[in-house]
């Protein structure tokens, strides 16, 4: 099944094998280094955050990826995840800590 993922990019899809419960998660999420969702800096894999569209709408979007309970998680860079979700839930707790932080506290580079 083919799901909407906006946040990287307007248009970003996904797709779900229900037949593995495999989710093929584009640019929603990387496993470089750990889970992260689009828009999240991190030192070893900076990119994603740099080219993202929207960093609140891909907090969404992995929010709805991860209600998927996927079984395992395929994203655009980085290894393939088995059992992803609770490392997904996770990514999106860190990247919602980040989106709350006032911007007079966040670094700049």
């Amino acid at each position: 099944m083919a799901y909407s993922a906006p946040g990287h990019t307007p248009g970003s899809l996904a797709f779900l094998d229900k037949r593995t419960g495999a989710l093929f998660a584009g640019d929603s999420f990387h496993t470089v280094g750990s889970v992260t969702v689009a828009g999240k800096m991190t030192v070893r894999f900076p990119f994603p955050a740099c080219g993202t569209w929207s960093k609140p709408t891909a907090m969404a979007s992995a929010c709805r990826l991860t209600e998927l309970k996927p079984l395992f998680l395929a994203a655009g860079h980085g290894a393939v995840i088995k059992d992803p979700v609770g490392a997904m839930n996770q990514a999106i707790i860190e990247i919602k800590k980040n989106l709350d932080e006032p911007t007079e506290n966040k670094k700049t580079s």
